[in-house]
């Protein structure tokens, strides 16, 4: 990504495992996954590799994986989860055969693709998908489809939709998420150099209240066909057709 700190990575590895919305959005997928986790698992665009850990943690996959156009990050990786094998990589040309995961994620990666990029990139992912293997894209809400510049996007859920059926996808689950904070505050805004995305660190009382908002999400959302209507988050569950 341009346009960010030279302490990005670092400062995205201190907040991780800790801070309320990184947890409540892995609780999140976790109940938008039930019944899917097994097997071999793609981080694509795995940053310093907080969901691989989450994903370590539950015991849950046969194979971890995880890639990310930052050297930085993949050494933070490397460093702390030393089973996971996490590779320098783009999500345009990524460095797997066909055929190889059971599901993929990527996380707050698509608003960064380049549009002419993006069909590309689904279609890339969905090449490394078994049969029936599952997509899970995590990216900036809004109500309608913002494009600030040509590498950070906001989708609506109509846009992002067809753009994971677009790359061969049959989408399952289509749902806005951390609604009650977004009615509170401002629209998600493109990282400058200053500004780069990475919430900080949050107190203990923070921690507990933001939690548990998006835990009653979370709860909410693990059962199937249920939406929320708007966020500034939008998740896309896509099964390989």
């Amino acid at each position: 990504m341009r346009g960010v700190p030279s302490d990005y990575y670092a400062r995205l590895h201190e907040v991780e495992a800790s801070h309320w919305w990184l947890v409540g959005m892995r609780r999140i997928a976790a109940g938008l996954l039930e019944g899917r986790t097994g097997g071999a698992l793609l981080d694509a665009g795995c940053g310093t590799g907080g969901f691989l850990a989450w994903a370590a943690a539950t015991g849950s996959f046969d194979r971890l994986c995880g890639i990310d156009v930052s050297p930085e990050a993949i050494e933070w990786v490397r460093s702390s989860l030393p089973r996971v094998e996490a590779l320098v990589g783009s999500v345009v040309t990524p460095p797997f055969d066909d055929e190889e995961f059971d599901l993929v994620v990527l996380n707050d990666v698509l608003q960064h693709v380049p549009e002419d990029a993006v069909s590309r990139v689904l279609m890339e992912l969905r090449r490394m998908l078994r049969p029936g293997g599952a997509l899970l894209v995590r990216t900036n809400g809004a109500r309608r489809l913002r494009l600030v510049r040509p590498d950070w996007r906001a989708y609506d859920a109509a846009t992002l939709g067809a753009v994971v059926r677009s790359g061969g996808f049959r989408v399952e689950r289509l749902t806005y998420a951390n609604c009650l904070l977004s009615l509170m505050a401002a629209a998600p805004q493109p990282p400058t150099e200053t500004s780069c995305g990475i919430p900080q660190p949050a107190g203990r009382v923070k921690n507990a209240i933001g939690g548990a908002l998006l835990g009653l999400e979370a709860r909410y959302l693990r059962r199937p066909g249920r939406t929320i209507p708007y966020g500034h988050t939008l998740l896309a569950l896509g099964v390989a057709v």
